[in-house]
C-alpha cells in the first residue's frame, strides 16, 4: 500500500470524520466504513501515523476551540461550560474509540501505547485544565465554593 493511498485513507476520510465528531456532526458518517479504513491502515502498518495523526486532531481541537471557549467563559457560567466541555469530549472520544477499536488492539498495545480513549482524556487534561489561566480560575472558584460551605452557605453543586 503506497504512501499516498494511506495520506487519501487518512486525510479524506478518518481525520475529517474525527474533525466531524468533535463539532458534534457524526449523523452523516458511516461508521462501519470509517472503522475499516482505520483496520487497513494499521493492517499495512500505518498505525503510526493514525495513532499520531489522531493525537495532533483532538490536540488541535481542544487548544483551538474548546480553550478558547472555557477561557471567555471564565467570569461567566465558568464551572457549566467546562463541565459540559468535558462531557463533550468524552461522548466524541468514545466515538472516536469506537472507530479505532482495532488500532487500540492491535498497535496500541503492542507499542504500549495509551488507549484512544485515555490519550483523549490525557490531552483534554493537558490543554485545557492545566491551561494556567483556568487551571488558576478552576483553583480559586473550587475553593471559594468550600469556603461558602465551611460557612454554611447553599453552595449550587
Amino acid at each position: 500500500m503506497d504512501d499516498r493511498y494511506v495520506n487519501g485513507i487518512w486525510n479524506q476520510s478518518l481525520k475529517t470524520a474525527i474533525q466531524e465528531i468533535q463539532k458534534k456532526n457524526n449523523s452523516g458518517l458511516s461508521f462501519e466504513e470509517l472503522y475499516r479504513n482505520a483496520y487497513t491502515m494499521v493492517l499495512h502498518k500505518h498505525g503510526e501515523k493514525l495513532y499520531t495523526g489522531t493525537r495532533e486532531v483532538v490536540t488541535e481541537h481542544l487548544v483551538q476551540k474548546v480553550r478558547q471557549d472555557v477561557v471567555v467563559s471564565l467570569h461567566n457560567n465558568f464551572l457549566t461550560t467546562l463541565n459540559s466541555a468535558f462531557n463533550d469530549h468524552r461522548i466524541a472520544m468514545v466515538m472516536i474509540r469506537d472507530i479505532l477499536m482495532y488500532m487500540d488492539r492491535v498497535y496500541v498495545s503492542g507499542q504500549k501505547l495509551e488507549p484512544v480513549y485515555n490519550m483523549g482524556l490525557i490531552i483534554f487534561r493537558d490543554n485545557v485544565v492545566r491551561y494556567p489561566p483556568i487551571r488558576d480560575h478552576l483553583k480559586q472558584t473550587l475553593l471559594d465554593m468550600v469556603a461558602k460551605e465551611r460557612r454554611g452557605e447553599v453552595v449550587e453543586k
